[in-house]
C-alpha cells in the first residue's frame, strides 16, 4: 500500500493578476538556496481583476493553502514615490465594486519578517494600498486617491484575494511594485495588449500605436518603469523566496 502524502506544514498560496508576475515568483521558488522541506508554495494567475483574483485564491485555498500572498505591480498614488518602490501593504483600501471603502489589514507579522527580509534589497514603503474594479489610468485620479485616502499604490486583485483570506481565516499579505507613478497617465495603447488570462499581446498595442502614434513617447516611458519594476519584483522574490516571510 502506498503511504499517504504528508500533509505540508505551511502551504503558502499567491495570487498574482498577470502571467509574468506568476512566473516571476515561480523561478525565485524553484532557485531558492534554501529549500522549503515539508513547506509549499504555489503561484496561480487567473488572470487581472478583482473576479478572476478571487478565483485563484479560492482555487488555492481549495488545494490547502493555509495564507494567502497578493503579489506583482501596482500604480503609483504617493507622488514622492518612483517606480520600482516596493509597497508592503498594511492593510487594502477596498474601493471596488460593493467594496464600501473597507481596510483589509495584512498580517503584522508577516509584514515585519518579510520587511527584515527585503531592508537594503530594494527601495520599500510600508503603506495602505487601494484595490479596484477597473484600471486607473489617468494622473489626476491616482494623486487623488493620494489625498483622499492615503494610499500609496492602486492594484486590481489585493482586495479579492484578502477577503477570500479573511473567509478561510488565513493570513494575507501583499505585496506590490509601482510602475507607473503618480504623475504618469496611462497611454490607452500601455493596457491594449492585456488580456483575460493575465498573457500580454503585442499585436493590440501595435494596433493602438498605429491608431494613436502620438502615444509612442508615452509608451517608451511606460515600458522604462516597466522595466524598474519588474526588476524590483524579480529581486524582492529572488530576496524573499522560498516562503516570502509567511513563517
Amino acid at each position: 500500500m502506498n503511504p499517504t502524502p504528508a500533509t505540508p506544514r505551511f502551504h503558502l498560496g499567491i495570487v498574482t493578476g498577470l502571467g509574468y508576475e506568476a512566473a516571476i515568483a515561480e523561478e525565485a521558488i524553484r532557485s531558492a538556496t534554501a529549500p522549503p522541506g515539508d513547506d509549499r508554495v504555489t503561484a496561480t494567475c487567473h488572470g487581472p481583476g478583482q473576479a478572476r483574483a478571487r478565483s485563484a485564491a479560492e482555487a488555492l485555498v481549495d488545494i490547502g493553502a493555509n495564507a494567502l500572498l497578493s503579489f506583482g505591480v501596482a500604480g503609483g498614488c504617493n507622488p514622492d514615490l518612483p517606480s520600482g518602490t516596493v509597497i508592503l501593504a498594511t492593510g487594502i483600501r477596498d474601493i471596488s465594486s460593493g467594496g464600501g471603502g473597507d481596510i483589509l489589514y495584512t498580517n503584522r507579522g508577516w509584514q515585519r519578517r518579510i520587511k527584515s527580509l527585503l531592508l537594503g534589497n530594494v527601495l520599500l514603503e510600508d503603506a495602505l494600498l487601494a484595490s479596484v474594479s477597473t484600471p486607473i489610468t489617468d494622473s489626476t485620479s491616482k494623486r487623488q486617491l493620494f489625498h483622499d485616502l492615503g494610499v500609496a499604490a492602486v492594484d486590481m486583485e489585493s482586495a479579492a484575494a484578502a477577503r477570500v483570506a479573511i473567509d478561510a481565516g488565513i493570513p494575507f499579505m501583499a505585496l506590490r511594485v509601482i510602475v507607473d507613478t503618480a504623475d504618469t497617465t496611462l497611454p490607452a495603447a500601455a493596457l491594449a495588449g492585456m488580456s483575460p488570462d493575465g498573457t500580454v499581446r503585442t499585436g493590440p498595442i501595435v494596433q493602438a500605436i498605429l491608431r494613436r502614434p502620438q502615444d509612442i513617447p508615452g509608451l517608451v516611458g511606460i515600458a522604462m518603469a516597466d522595466s524598474k519594476a519588474r526588476k524590483s519584483l524579480k529581486r524582492s522574490a529572488a530576496v524573499a523566496a522560498p516562503l516570502f516571510g509567511g513563517v
